[in-house]
């Protein structure tokens, strides 16, 4: 079933303050660039309940920094972070419209955001100490938990990783599901288009040695996904197997775990013969 979501920039510019809200629910995200912290303190929303995010970059390369918070109000939380926090940029603000939302309830979305951005294991967390996830009611619960996966929607749809694992449990392959195969040397991978992601199956093998053509981003990638445990070394076979899926955007990034460096995933990817993309390029 679709979703409505609708984004509003009060100034004008993409890159200005902006709300966003998804029809027939409570919720309403406020995201701005450091610079606008005054201007959002005058709005309303600065005045109700609700959680936020403290985002920035990292100039070395490493994984962008995030911390996340709550406050009743956000403002005097967000006031404060603006003395004493340099790192972030940018900050995303999710409150109520009807303001219904207690304390409880706000520590209970701070504590599993918090869990959700470690699961994760995409940003580099600012919180020092861990929130521990109050005690609800059955029916808070409830009605917590669709707040929550608003929140996670509206990250979604800013095409932000925050919450988004690097790796999935696998799932079983659907009768009518074209899998695609690259083969490399020894190793063969095969994905699956899914969700709009190319998902590297489980199953699948890589080489260990980057080729020359490897950069800086593919040998992170990697690395990365053997922290996951997405991918193990297999010492009888000497490749790296892949035991959990991983979803990607790209399929050149897909190919690139397979052979450890550049590759265009549109021609190295096959199916019956045919390349990703002669296949999409059919379908459009």
């Amino acid at each position: 079933m679709g979703k409505l979501i609708r984004m509003f920039l009060a100034n004008g510019r993409t890159d200005g303050l902006k709300t966003l809200e998804i029809s027939n629910m409570t919720i309403k995200a406020t995201v701005f660039p450091r610079p606008l912290l005054k201007d959002f303190l005058k709005r309303e929303e600065a005045d109700r309940p609700g959680v936020y995010m403290l985002y920035g970059g990292q100039l070395d390369g490493n994984k962008p920094m995030l911390y996340i918070g709550e406050g009743d109000p956000v403002s005097e939380r967000l006031k404060n972070h603006g003395f004493n926090k340099d790192f972030w940029t940018e900050v995303f603000v999710f409150t109520s419209k009807d303001e219904y939302l207690t304390k409880t309830q706000i520590k209970f979305l701070e504590s599993r955001l918090i869990n959700f951005a470690k699961e994760a294991k995409r940003v580099e967390l600012d919180n020092v100490q861990s929130s521990s996830e109050p005690t609800i009611s059955e029916v808070d619960r409830a009605e917590v938990q669709q707040f929550l996966e608003a929140i996670q929607l509206l990250v979604y749809s800013l095409r932000l990783n925050f919450f988004e694992g690097l790796s999935i449990a696998s799932t079983n392959l659907t009768k009518d599901e074209i899998i695609y195969e690259y083969k490399n040397k020894t190793a063969t991978g095969k994905i699956a288009v899914r969700d709009g992601k190319y998902v590297l199956l489980s199953g699948s093998t890589a080489v260990k040695a980057y080729r020359k053509s490897a950069d800086q981003n593919i040998k992170k990638y990697r690395k990365e996904l053997v922290a996951d445990g997405a991918l193990k070394y297999n010492n009888d076979t000497k490749l790296y197997d892949v035991v959990k899926d991983i979803p990607s955007n790209s399929s050149s990034y897909a190919a690139a775990i397979i052979c450890g460096g550049s590759a265009s995933g549109p021609r190295v990817w096959k199916y019956n013969g045919k390349t990703l993309k002669e296949i999409e390029s059919t379908n459009q």
